[in-house]
């Protein structure tokens, strides 16, 4: 990150219940998100309660938390909720070891007037690659994302944050 660049922490309802991002969900991942310039970005830090191969971050666990960047993307650089279309498979360079801390950032490398495209890289504390995928994504109205999501009404971790 260049000096120009600028850092801010996204707000996250601390009543969200989201395996990846809630707060305060005892079992979950608890990421916290900042913009940085045209990114997004979070930091995972590989415990050995996330194994999976000995020694190593379980794949399932950095998936999810790239499938979380990749959401926080959207919101963080569109201000919107963006319902995931297309997810691409993950394109790993190397095993994570466990105690590994993890930069993973997403950045949109297209948008319309009703959709984004999303692409989520990782890198290791030597700023290598080690992970990315893409993931397509719509920017919905409010029927459309009741809809889609199968939901009655708008939880109330999102309101106001889906337009009529």
């Amino acid at each position: 990150m260049t000096t120009q660049e600028r850092e801010a922490a996204l707000d996250n309802d601390p009543t969200n219940p989201c395996f990846g991002c809630g707060p305060n969900n005892p079992r979950g991942l608890r990421l916290s998100f900042r913009r940085a310039g045209d990114r997004v970005e979070t930091t995972l830090i590989a415990h050995a309660t996330m194994e999976g191969w000995p020694g190593r971050l379980h794949s399932g666990v950095l998936y999810v938390a790239m499938l979380e960047v990749a959401n926080w993307t959207v919101f963080g650089l569109t201000g919107r909720i963006g319902v995931p279309t297309r997810t691409g498979a993950p394109k790993t360079a190397s095993w994570v070891p466990t105690g590994t801390r993890l930069r993973i950032a997403g950045r949109v490398t297209s948008k319309s007037e009703n959709g984004v495209n999303v692409i989520v890289e990782v890198f290791d504390p030597e700023e290598r690659l080690v992970s990315s995928l893409d993931r397509d994504f719509i920017l919905p109205n409010r029927r459309e994302f009741l809809e889609r999501m199968g939901y009655a009404e708008i939880p109330d971790v999102f309101a106001g944050l889906i337009p009529e």
